[in-house]
Parts: structure tokens; sequence; C-alpha cells
């Protein structure tokens, strides 16, 4: 399942809780390691992670990194614990609360790493890492906070509108040329439900879609993220229309028909499989499955679009994308230890290992494009270094997601709330947190700075 299997993790949390021009570079040797001089003692560094769940293949490669460091590095040693999606975030609070566990963390980008810096529990890392290695490093600005750079991006996960060529030309679509702006995707609907294929796949009986769907779709109208930080901290509103109009969207999609009937009832899965086993034509997706899904049902049958637009602001026109990362803890004994191992993460070598092991893009522009093959991820590597955007789940309350997006895409599916009553819903909850965590709210608005 998709990144967004990190919202299961939400479930247990009621607390608080994006680009670089790329160039191919040369391979380096495979025991290429840091500048740096290696530690006299021995050091045994902790590493508590996810992603093998996102990007297939993430386990054998980072074994072999380890591997291969120590290997260059002999005093240096690893022990690696792969977390689960609903135990990531829990384990790392308990850890924090003992000062013990991890020296090297793995975040999602935005307030899933910032909000760790403001607890203490993480340290910047600026000084750790060489000057000229952030030159490289794609989606770093997700983890600046307070002028510095509070962890170091890994991979990049994007989202993407897939579609089936094969069935947009069954429906007398042109494959070549998608819906590009709102209307052409209504008019892709009709034509699609008239040869009795499903336009749009979903699932929101789990609740976690709805926080994709906010993030690809309330984004048009505005010119940054920052937006949605200020209306969360009460210096906009969420009732504004600029706030509900994606709502009022969202409703225009159900109306028309665009859906399966059954969104409801699945779960964000089984609305995926919709699409993965050729019932549906399109799916708003994600790019780190999409050599996973190309062994289902073939690259011929997996066509690319950005989200068709509506609106007028600058975020309109990008692609969503984050950068999954890590960070190092603040009771961590060895942080330069620590420092020099990410770096080394980032050589050449192990840049490109790392693609040539998932099919999922890093997020550093020292990749050998020649690598990438496939005329899709060819597109995605295009859209991640020249348009890439940010994920605006990254820069919201976690509560928000969850008891507004969420729960307001059910509402709205269900057909027991308007989208002007979703934008109250929105509004309130914001409310309440900013009344329940003063501290934490507080903290969200220096970030905007």
């Amino acid at each position: 399942m998709r990144k967004s299997m990190r919202m299961l993790s939400l479930l247990v949390l009621l607390a608080l809780l994006i680009p670089a021009c790329g160039t191919p570079a040369t391979e380096a040797p495979a025991t290429e390691a840091p500048a740096t001089e290696a530690p006299a003692e021995p050091v045994k560094l902790v590493v508590w992670w996810w992603g093998e769940q996102e990007a297939p293949g993430a386990q054998a490669w980072l074994d072999e990194t380890m591997a291969l460091y120590t290997e260059a590095n002999p005093t240096v040693t690893f022990e690696a614990v792969l977390q689960s999606t609903d135990t990531l975030i829990p384990a790392f609070q308990s850890a924090a609360a003992a000062k013990e566990g991890p020296d090297i963390q793995y975040f999602w980008g935005g307030v899933w790493t910032i909000e760790n810096a403001w607890t203490s529990a993480i340290i910047p890392v600026d000084d750790l890492i060489p000057a000229e290695e952030w030159d490289h490093y794609i989606n770093a600005f997700e983890r600046q906070y307070d002028g510095q750079t509070w962890g170091v991006p890994w991979y990049l996960s994007g989202n993407p509108v897939v579609f089936n060529p094969e069935l947009f030309t069954q429906a007398g679509l042109d494959p070549n040329a998608p819906p590009a702006t709102w209307d052409e995707l209504l008019v892709a609907c009709d034509k699609l439900r008239a040869v009795d294929v499903i336009p749009i796949a979903g699932g929101v009986k789990d609740g976690w879609f709805g926080g994709w769907l906010f993030s690809i779709l309330a984004r048009q109208p505005h010119d940054s993220e920052k937006a949605f930080m200020q209306a969360s901290v009460g210096d906009a509103t969420y009732t504004d229309p600029k706030f509900t109009e994606w709502w009022g969207r969202l409703q225009e999609l159900k109306d028309r028909g665009c859906w399966n009937e059954d969104i409801g009832s699945l779960d964000y899965q089984q609305g995926q499989d919709l699409f993965v086993t050729g019932k549906a034509a399109m799916l708003f997706g994600n790019d780190t499955f999409l050599a996973g899904w190309a062994e289902t049902m073939g690259w011929d049958k997996i066509g690319l679009m950005l989200t068709p637009r509506y609106g007028q602001g600058a975020l309109a026109d990008d692609y969503i994308v984050t950068a999954q990362g890590w960070g190092i803890t603040s009771w961590s004994k060895y942080p330069q230890e620590a420092a020099d191992f990410l770096v080394f993460m980032h050589t050449p070598d192990r840049v490109n290992a790392w693609f040539k092991a998932t099919g999922v893009l890093p997020a550093d522009d020292r990749l050998d494009s020649s690598l990438i093959t496939q005329p899709q991820l060819k597109q995605v590597y295009d859209w991640d270094t020249t348009v890439g955007g940010p994920n605006l789940e990254n820069f919201i309350p976690s509560i928000m997601d969850e008891q507004a997006n969420f729960a307001g895409v059910q509402l709205l599916f269900a057909g027991d709330s308007t989208p002007e009553e979703l934008g109250v819903l929105t509004e309130d909850v914001n409310a309440k947190w900013r009344e329940q965590n003063p501290d934490a709210a507080a903290n969200f608005k220096a970030w905007i700075k």
C-alpha cells in the first residue's frame, strides 16, 4: 500500500500533529565513503525506519548500503529495525520520552519531521553535512524551520493522476491528450460512463483517501502551502470560498458520476484495486507504486497526467511530491557518525542502486537519468525536478486530516454534508486544535515565517 498508509498512524494520534534540477552523474565505486575521518572507537548506529511498505526493495538496498559502509568504515556497525505503519510514530514518541532508542529515525516530510524539532527530539543537521551536499538534495525545504534543517530527504513520493490508455481509447478519448482542464475531466467521465467503465476509482471507508483528495484538489486556488498554515493558526478562515471550493469540486465529480458507486463502502486499497484490475479508467495515485502496478497490468496500460486544472493559483500547475527522509535524534551519542552515513546514502553509487532496487526516484539530483528507461518514470522525474510542489498534508495539523478531511470526505459521499458545511467543520476542528494545543499552535505560527 502507498505511503498514505501512514494515515493509519493518525488513528492512534490526536496530537500535532517541497524542487531542484537533476543532472546525470558518473557512478562512484560501491564502497565510496564520506570524506570524513572514521571513528577510532567502535560505533553502533541504531536505525528505525519505514519504507519497504511503500518502496519494495528498500530493505535489500538498506542492508547492502549498511554492509558497504561498514566495509569501508570497520568501526561502524548498524542495527536496523523496520517499523510497521501503525507503530512508526507511537514507537518514536515513546523513544523520545525516554530519550533512548534510534540514532537515525525515518520521518515523513513537513510537520511529521518539524514537530520533533519542536519537542527537541531531533537536532539540526546543517553543520554536520558538507554545504555542497545540500545542493543535490530534492525537497529539503520540507525539513526547514527557524533557519535550520532538521533532517535529510531520502526518496520521493508523488501524486500523478494515473489512467488506462486502453480504456480511454475504448471510450473515444485520446490517450495522447488526456484531460488537462476540469471541464475536460467531466466530459471524460461522461464518455467513460457511456461505455460502462468506472471513470475514477476510490475508496473512503477507512478515511485515508480523504487526505489525498485534500492535497490534490484543495491546492488549486492558492499560491503556497502557507495559505493553509495561516488558516490553521487562525490568520485566515477555512470557510472562505478559496478553501471550500475543493469540496464543491469533489461534489461535482460525485454528481457527475465520476466515481465508483460503492466508494463509501470500499477502503483505499480496494478502491485502488479497481484501477489495477482494469475496472476503472483513472486513479488519483502514487508514483512509488507504478513499477509494482506495471508488473500486474503492464506499462502499456499506465498513462500519467497532472491533475486537471480548475483554479488560478500557482499550486494549480505543480506536481505534488514529498520526500521521505531521516532525522538524527537529540540523544544520539554519535550525531556526526550518523550524518556521515546519511551522506553515504546519497553518493551517486547508492543513489543509482536505490533506483535499480526499487524503481522509486531518489531525493537527489545525482541519479544517472539514463537508468530511467520507462517513459512514465521519465515523466515523473521531469515533473519532480521542474514543477514539484508541496504535499499539503505535510503542512497542516494532523487532527485536521483525521477529523476534517477524512471525516468530511465520508460525509460528502454519504450525502450528509454540503461543501459549505464541510468548510465550517474544518474551521471548527482547527479552532479546537488551537484552543487545546496553544504551544503547538504558536510553534506552527512561527514555522510560517
